[in-house]
Formats: C-alpha cells, sequence, structure tokens
C-alpha cells in the first residue's frame, strides 16, 4: 500500500509537471538581421533542446516560467535568456570575434570596452595563436604597446626574457603579476595554445584592485572554455628547426698566438709561442680549434602538438586540452620535455547555480650536462678556450686521449661529463561557484590550491685523463645521487559579489564589485607566508558619455614588520566619451568619426614583491648578529597618473591611441642595506625603505585596415618611450647609494635606476713617452692603455673620477605589423624595434681575454676586437691595446658602451586554409614560419637585447611549419 501511494504521488507530479509545460517559438538571427540556420537552443541546467531551422525559427517546450534558453552557434557568442511569461523569443546573435573585442576581464569582473576609464590593453589572440611559440612571454615581443620583452636565450626548458610593464621601479623582482583564471601564476606555467585572452593592466586605476601586487602592472590571462553546441575536436602542431645568430668570430690558430705574444712583449714578458709553432699552425700541421663547432655537434630542433576536445549542453560546458611541447638542445643530451593536461568545465545546477571547474597540471623534465648543468656552462667553457688548443692529444694510442687546459676541455663535458634531469610537477584545482541572487546580483566564490615539486638526479662515470707521455693528470670520479627540492604550495580563498545593472532606462549602466581574499603559500623548509585582502570595484557609466572607476583595496602581508604589514591603496579614472554627444552626431552618422574618448586615471598601488621576513634579526651559530632587525620595514609604494585617448575614425578603418603617464615609486625596498658593525661583527646589513623613483612615459598607437573584394590588409605600429630616473637615493635629497654587490652601480638624483658608472675616456697613451709624462693615470699603466679623464683635476684618477655613462634601458622602443589576405591566403609580418639603446661590451664579447680576477690568461679575442684594436701603426683605434692579466682597461668606461639599438623581424609567416576535408575536417590552415630570422643593428656584440658576456646559450633564428585544424 505505501509503494502505491509514492507510484501515485510521483505520478501525480509528472502529470502537473506535464501540464506546466508549454511552447515558446521564435527566431535565431545574427547582427545583421539575418537567419542564423541549425543555432542550437538548449534549456538550461538540462539536455533539452532543438534547433534553428533553415529561416532561424525554433520551437521548444519549457517546464515552467523560471527557465533560462541557451542560444548557440558555431562562430557567435552564447546567448542567455531567461523565459518568464514570454512566449515569443527572438535573439540576435553576435558574432565571437566583435563581441570579444567589446568585453574586457579586468579585476575579477568583466566590463565593456566603452564603460572602461582607466590604460587596459588586450593582446591580439587570433594573431598570437597563430605563431609557433614555445613560451607565452614570446607573444609579448612587439604586441603590446609600454610592455618590453628583452629575450635574452633560446636555452631550453628556460625562461626566455624578461617583461617590464611601463619601466621598471623597484631594485626587487620587477615582474608583473599574472592571473590565470583567477589565480596567481606564472606565465612560463601557461601553455599558449589553452590561452582564450589576455589582458594588461597597465595604470594604477585598472591595477589597484590587485593593491600591493599591482606596481609593476598586471597580466589576467584567460583559458578556453567549452561552447554549448556540437562536439568539436582541435589541433594544433608545428615543428621547427632552429640556427644560432649570436656566435662569435674568434680569431683562428696562428692568429692567436701571434696576438699572444703581441700581449707579452707590450707587457715586458717572454712570447709564449715560437715562430716555428706558428708556422706549424699556419700551414695546418696543427689544426685550428673552433671550440664553438665542436661542441654544437647538431642542429637543435623543436615541435609541439596540442589537442582540445570541447563540447557542451543545457547541463553545462566542457574543454579538454592536452599539449606536448618538445625542445631539443645542440648536442645529445640537452633539451625538455613539457606535458600539460587542462580541464576546464562550467557546470549549470537549476538556473541560478553555475560551477566553473578548472583542473591543470604539467610536467617539466629537463636534460643538461651534470659538468654545466646551468645550461649555459658548456658555451662559456667553449668562449674560455683559444683556437690553437687542441680537444685530443694528436697521434694517440689512448682511447679519447682529451687535452686539458686548466682542466677544461668541453668536448670532454660532453661526452664524459655526465647528465643531470631535472623535473618540475605542477598541479592545480580552481574552483568557482556563481550564485545568481538576480538577474544582476550574483555571489561568486573561488577556492584554488596549487602545488609545485621538484627534484634532480645526476649520473657520471668515472673516467680517467692522462698527459701527453700517458700519465695520468686527473680523473672525474663516479658521480650518482638525487635530491627533492623545496616544494611550495598556494591556497587562495576568494569571495565576490558582483552586481550589473542598467539604470535610467538604459542610459545608464553600473558595475559593482567588492569582496575579501585570503591567501596562503607553505614551503616544505617550514616557511610560510599570509596575506589578507578587502576590495572594492565601482564603474559607472552615466548616459554613456561620462564614465566614473573608483577602486579600493587593503592588504595585509605577514612579510612585513608588525604595525606595518597594512597598506590601502585607492584609486579614481574618469573618461569621456565624446562620440555620444549631440555635437558630435554628424561626424558619426557620417562615419568620419566611430570612437572619442579621453580618459584620466590616478592612484596608489604598491609592491611585496619581496623575500619574506626580512624586518627580523638574523644571527649566526655564533652569535654574532648578521642582519639588523627593522620594526619599520613596510611595503614599497607607487603613485601614478594616467592621460589617454582612443580614436577610431574613417568607418572604423583607422585606429589610434595614445597615453602619457607618470609612475613615481617611493619607500624602495633595499634588502642589503649596510649599517655601521656592531662590536664581534664583521659584516652586518639591514632592509629598509630607502629612495624614490620616477618613470615617465607615452605610448602612441596606429592601425589601418580595409577591404578591397577578396584583399584584406591591416598594417599597424606602436611607438612607446619610458625615461627612468632616481629622485631620492637615501634618506636626504643629497644622499648616494653604493651597491655592495655591484660597483658599477651607485644612485644619486638624477641617474636611472640601473645607470652605468664609470670612467670617461679620452683616448689611449701613445707611447712610453705619453704615459711618463701624464700625472693622472693608474698604476701599471701601458702605451696601448685607455686615458681615463681627470674629473676633478686633482692629478689622481680614482672612484672620484667615475661619472654617470647612461643606462641600459631600451628608450624609442617601435613595432610594426602588417597582415594580408587573399581568399584562402595569408601573409603576416610583425617588426620590433629599439630606437636607443645603450649596451655594455663587457666580458670576452669586448675584452681580449676572460676577465676572471686571476690569471686572465683564458680565452681568445673575436676578430672584431683583433682587427679594431691599438698598436703603434693603429693609435687611433676602436679598442685598447691587446693584454693578458691584470689590466687597467677592464674598469667600466664608455669605451666599453656601444649603440644597441635594432631592428628585427619577430614573425614573417605565409599560410593557406583549406575550408572543408571530407566529412570530419571543417577547416585546415598549413603555414610556414620564420622568427628571428633577420635583424638589422649597429651592435658590437652578439645579441642587442642582451649586454656581452663570456658565453651563453645561443640565441636562436627558428623556422617552423605548422598545421591547425578542427574536427566534426
Amino acid at each position: 500500500m505505501k509503494y502505491l501511494l509514492l507510484i501515485s504521488s510521483f505520478m501525480l507530479c509528472m502529470l502537473q509537471t506535464y501540464g506546466q509545460q508549454r511552447n515558446i517559438t521564435g527566431s535565431v538571427a545574427d547582427s545583421a538581421g539575418s537567419p542564423v540556420p541549425g543555432a542550437t537552443v538548449l534549456i538550461k541546467g538540462t539536455n533539452i533542446g532543438t534547433a534553428a531551422g533553415a529561416d532561424g525559427r525554433y520551437e521548444i517546450k519549457v517546464p515552467n516560467d523560471n527557465v533560462t534558453l541557451i542560444f548557440t552557434s558555431i562562430g557567435f557568442q552564447d546567448r542567455e535568456v531567461a523565459v518568464g511569461s514570454q512566449s515569443v523569443i527572438n535573439v540576435r546573435l553576435m558574432q565571437s570575434g566583435k563581441d570579444l573585442d567589446g568585453v574586457v576581464v579586468m579585476g575579477f569582473s568583466t566590463v565593456e570596452r566603452r564603460h572602461v576609464a582607466s590604460s587596459v590593453a588586450q593582446m591580439d589572440m587570433k594573431q598570437a595563436k597563430t605563431r609557433p611559440i614555445a613560451k607565452l612571454q614570446e607573444a609579448f615581443s612587439g604586441t603590446i604597446p609600454g610592455v618590453t620583452m628583452q629575450q635574452g636565450t633560446n636555452l631550453p626548458g628556460s625562461v626566455p626574457g624578461t617583461i617590464s610593464i611601463r619601466g621598471i621601479s623597484t631594485l626587487q623582482n620587477a615582474e608583473p603579476l599574472v592571473i590565470v583564471d583567477g589565480m596567481e601564476m606564472s606565465l612560463t606555467d601557461v601553455d599558449p595554445n589553452q590561452v582564450k585572452s589576455i589582458t594588461i593592466l597597465k595604470d594604477a586605476a585598472s591595477a589597484s584592485m590587485y593593491g600591493s601586487r599591482g606596481a609593476n602592472g598586471v597580466i589576467i590571462v584567460e583559458t578556453e572554455r567549452g561552447k554549448t553546441g556540437k562536439f568539436k575536436v582541435d589541433a594544433n602542431s608545428w615543428f621547427a628547426v632552429q640556427q644560432p645568430i649570436d656566435l662569435p668570430k674568434f680569431v683562428k690558430g696562428a692568429d692567436y698566438m701571434r696576438l699572444n705574444n703581441e700581449a707579452r712583449v707590450m707587457q715586458g714578458q717572454t712570447p709564449t709561442f715560437s715562430e716555428d709553432s706558428i708556422r706549424q699552425m699556419e700551414t695546418g700541421q696543427m689544426p685550428s680549434v673552433d671550440w664553438l663547432d665542436e661542441v654544437i655537434q647538431r642542429k637543435a630542433t623543436s615541435s609541439n602538438t596540442a589537442l582540445s576536445v570541447s563540447g557542451g549542453g543545457g547541463v553545462g560546458t566542457f574543454n579538454l586540452m592536452l599539449g606536448y611541447l618538445n625542445e631539443g638542445g645542440l648536442n645529445s643530451i640537452e633539451g625538455s620535455q613539457k606535458y600539460s593536461a587542462r580541464f576546464n568545465t562550467n557546470i549549470n545546477i537549476a538556473d541560478k547555480f553555475v560551477l566553473l571547474a578548472d583542473f591543470y597540471a604539467h610536467r617539466l623534465e629537463v636534460d643538461r650536462l651534470y659538468a654545466n648543468d646551468d645550461g649555459h656552462g658548456l658555451y662559456t667553457n667553449a668562449w674560455k678556450m683559444n683556437s690553437s688548443q687542441q680537444v685530443y692529444y694528436p697521434n694517440s694510442s689512448i682511447p679519447e686521449h682529451y687535452q686539458l687546459h686548466n682542466n677544461l676541455n668541453p668536448v670532454a663535458s660532453i661526452n664524459r661529463g655526465g647528465t643531470k634531469n631535472y623535473l618540475h610537477d605542477w598541479s592545480t584545482i580552481n574552483l568557482r561557484p556563481k550564485y545568481f541572487i538576480t538577474k544582476n546580483l550574483n555571489i561568486e566564490g573561488n577556492i584554488s590550491y596549487l602545488i609545485n615539486k621538484s627534484a634532480e638526479k645526476w649520473e657520471r662515470r668515472t673516467f680517467k685523463f692522462y698527459d701527453g707521455n700517458g700519465k695520468p693528470v686527473t680523473t672525474w670520479g663516479n658521480a650518482v645521487d638525487a635530491t627533492q627540492n623545496v616544494s611550495r604550495s598556494q591556497i587562495t580563498s576568494r569571495l565576490l559579489v558582483n552586481y550589473t545593472s542598467n539604470l535610467r532606462k538604459n542610459k545608464d549602466k553600473i558595475y559593482f564589485t567588492g569582496g575579501a581574499e585570503a591567501m596562503n603559500w607553505t614551503y616544505s623548509n617550514f616557511t610560510e607566508i599570509s596575506k589578507a585582502s578587502f576590495f572594492g570595484k565601482l564603474n559607472y557609466s552615466f548616459d554613456s558619455r561620462y564614465i566614473l572607476e573608483v577602486t579600493a583595496r587593503g592588504d595585509g602581508s605577514s612579510k612585513f614588520a608588525p604595525g606595518n604589514r597594512w597598506g590601502f591603496f585607492p584609486s579614481a579614472a574618469l573618461a569621456w566619451n565624446a562620440t555620444n554627444e549631440k555635437f558630435m552626431e554628424p561626424l558619426v552618422r557620417s562615419g568620419a568619426v566611430n570612437n572619442l574618448k579621453f580618459r584620466l586615471s590616478y592612484g596608489l598601488i604598491g609592491n611585496e614583491n619581496v623575500d619574506p621576513y626580512l624586518w627580523e634579526e638574523i644571527v649566526n651559530t655564533w652569535g654574532w648578529t648578521m642582519r639588523m632587525p627593522n620594526p619599520n620595514f613596510s611595503w614599497e609604494k607607487q603613485k601614478q597618473w594616467n592621460v589617454g585617448m582612443e580614436l577610431t575614425t574613417l568607418d572604423n578603418r583607422l585606429t589610434a591611441g595614445v597615453e602619457v603617464y607618470k609612475k613615481h615609486s617611493f619607500d624602495l625596498i633595499y634588502s642589503n642595506f649596510p649599517v655601521p658593525p656592531l662590536t664581534g661583527s664583521y659584516s652586518l646589513e639591514s632592509a629598509v625603505n630607502i629612495g624614490e623613483v620616477d618613470n615617465k612615459g607615452y605610448e602612441i598607437t596606429l592601425n589601418w585596415s580595409d577591404k578591397i573584394g577578396d584583399f584584406t590588409y591591416s598594417i599597424g605600429g606602436m611607438l612607446f618611450d619610458n625615461k627612468n630616473e632616481v629622485l631620492k637615493a637615501g634618506y636626504t635629497a643629497t644622499d648616494s647609494l653604493i651597491f655592495k654587490d655591484n660597483t658599477d652601480k651607485i644612485w644619486y638624483p638624477g641617474v636611472a635606476i640601473d645607470n652605468y658608472y664609470g670612467y670617461k675616456s679620452n683616448g689611449f697613451f701613445r707611447d712610453a713617452d705619453d704615459v711618463e709624462h701624464t700625472t693622472a693615470k693608474l698604476p701599471n699603466t701601458l702605451p696601448g692603455d685607455i686615458r681615463y679623464v681627470d674629473q676633478n683635476g686633482d692629478g689622481v684618477i680614482n672612484n672620484l673620477d667615475r661619472v654617470n655613462l647612461g643606462d641600459p634601458f631600451p628608450h624609442l622602443n617601435y613595432a610594426i605589423n602588417m597582415n594580408l589576405g587573399y581568399k584562402r591566403w595569408d601573409f603576416s609580418v610583425i617588426g620590433q624595434g629599439v630606437g636607443k639603446r645603450l649596451g655594455r661590451l663587457g666580458g670576452m664579447e669586448g675584452y681580449p681575454v676572460l676577465v676572471d680576477g686571476g690569471t686572465n690568461a683564458l680565452g681568445a679575442p673575436r676578430q672584431y676586437y683583433a682587427d679594431n684594436r691599438w698598436t703603434p701603426e693603429n693609435p687611433n683605434s676602436r679598442f685598447p691595446r691587446v693584454w693578458t692579466g691584470a689590466s687597467t682597461n677592464t674598469y667600466l668606461s664608455d669605451v666599453w658602451l656601444s649603440d644597441a639599438s635594432f631592428f628585427r623581424f619577430k614573425m614573417i609567416q605565409l599560410g593557406y586554409t583549406f575550408p572543408k576535408i571530407g566529412n570530419a575536417i571543417r577547416n585546415l590552415r598549413v603555414y610556414v614560419n620564420a622568427q628571428d630570422a633577420l635583424t638589422i643593428t649597429k651592435w658590437e656584440g652578439l645579441e642587442p637585447e642582451r649586454n656581452g658576456g663570456d658565453g651563453k646559450y645561443p640565441r636562436m633564428a627558428i623556422y617552423s611549419l605548422g598545421f591547425k585544424a578542427s574536427f566534426f
């Protein structure tokens, strides 16, 4: 009887539900009003749905009034409509590209671009994702005004370079904050193929939503999510061959011998090489060795394959993204492999509750030589050799009879030096539930967990080295071991309240986001960092003409001393949409002006990117104080204003933008500030807030796009610059700050934050008589040495004669981009340039020997140095005489500074798209690409994006072939 009642009740409920069902009819069209045949119509939270007919019309039964319909179609943005009491619902879908441009992701919320008053830039992801880039940082070269990415290496498994937004204003880590789907992460840990959008918050008004972490700018990354509709598979793969572009040309063996003898004779020493040995080298009896050619044993190759499987219905959507990146090095040992997997899902629970659940993991395996485990050491050691030195003893019966030079032989390091393997595991879980209290008001939570672990192992077998007589000289012993490094976990919890609504009969619009956040970092070495934050942001658009943006955030961090852990960071921005003024109507109707907006912002943001607990006292094992406590230690702070203008004109064909800004940073943190030693202490330092720095700059962008029949084209460019200046270097306006770890860097008012501080030169000493009759000179000066200017006229050359020689920052940064399309063909070019930069010819890129502070006897001159060195016959040379051992020429002076401006073709690409192949492949694009293939520069070193040095893994030009296809 009980079961009968239950069945009866269930049947009654089903009948009531069925009785409540009613029909909804309507049509689905695009923005121009044309039907969208086959558009999907789904009831949110279910898999009940239908498809629009050829005329775009549909019909669907709904169970009640409290449901939402989801309208989707390929190439269009999804749209949700609440049914309510409506019986006819006609919708228009916006094309995905246009709609994406109209929305900006910023500060835990999305805002229509026309309602943004602060300085926000968006990357062109369509262009970025057609480039075969291995690491996401590479996408920032020449693409965003105000953002510089100086790429210094192509070493497998490494970070390619550093990104800075609107200059550098700190002694700490100046990298911008990166937020990926609401989580703090690194760009290195993001697969470029999985990215949907990248937004850059450049001024205080936009970045202050991140308070103490926003002073270096903020990069917000949103990854791809599934779309409601048909099941879809996307594949993207490329293969690349790499060619070194910055290999030095060292002098050959016989020339090295002569130059070495020349240096020793000028220094009053006995020549090293006899004429007979020089003759043997010159005639080929003893071969000249190109050590770089010996260690570069193969072409470096790389490949990337990404697969995405996505789809969904009314219950939700999903996107499973898999990636594999392989980077090969210049020998069989070097290289890296990265495996990544991301699963993003949106789950619609009933009608008002949505859960975004993301799971991500990647494993990075890096292979290095055990003898040179940083990846650069092999090439550094190859530079230390000279071409008269042999790899093997000639005519020897001993297998692999390597010659050691100063206990070095880079070829032996590859063959017998062993291997070292690094393993990095990264996993995240990110849950973002959202509950809609009303259509306009929702509560959103966010809890995420990240864990990063790494380990390394190494192996080297015993190998004996023998001298020319076959006697043992040294042994590389057996080494097999492994270690696990410090692991890090990060947990973030966040609660948001979002309110968005149209007011005054849709004349005004308001966006409000408020919330709180708690973050905790735990390290396996028992270090822990905690932070709490409270924030709020209001955007108000009045009559679509005037926009107000107000943000406030309070941050508390355990990194700082008690009583100084909390900071308050407010900001405000105003904008005027002049396009919507009545007096602009004639220009708007004619298409002469499509958009004209003026913006102004001001705010306070901070920087807490320092090691934790620097304020505490540190005492060593013997009870000596090594670091003085500083109870006043606190945040770095930055005041910033920004003025901007946006213009779109000539029927949306020409767009332009101008930004002018100033950033004033104060309370800068110097963690190694020397303090007067106490009794019993020989070295004492403290972390202090000291100094003030200004960054002032401008950004100009211009882009023209049009279509002529089947031919489409766009040409764009940007120009931006930043001037960096120290205002105060200590506690008073007249203080100077001498850095204990870099004596070539001294701060005082008026110089740049990373200035070159050294001697001015006045040619070279002509002969012994010139040296003898010159009072102001350094000890042991010889003819051909640099003549330094006696700035104060006291007849002595010392530190008092050093002056500011300039700064190393890139100025007059510019970029051009061109995109051409004809039917199914496309052609793209990105060019990046620096109009002014002063580079330093340090290390063996400049000097004729390795200046190691000891013998200074390793290495060989570059051919460029040898051709331009001082000799008695060439007194007006570019460089001083050749030398070995100690020399007065190695001090920083303007002799070693050079023009490092350049223009580089970052990308040249040609592609062709097949619209459909069979029933499975919807489109297939095949392309060839050249990256960093051509550089125009006057730089006397090797790579204008970095200063000279003693040898690194080479920079590469990359030539690739790739395809991108969509299935089903």
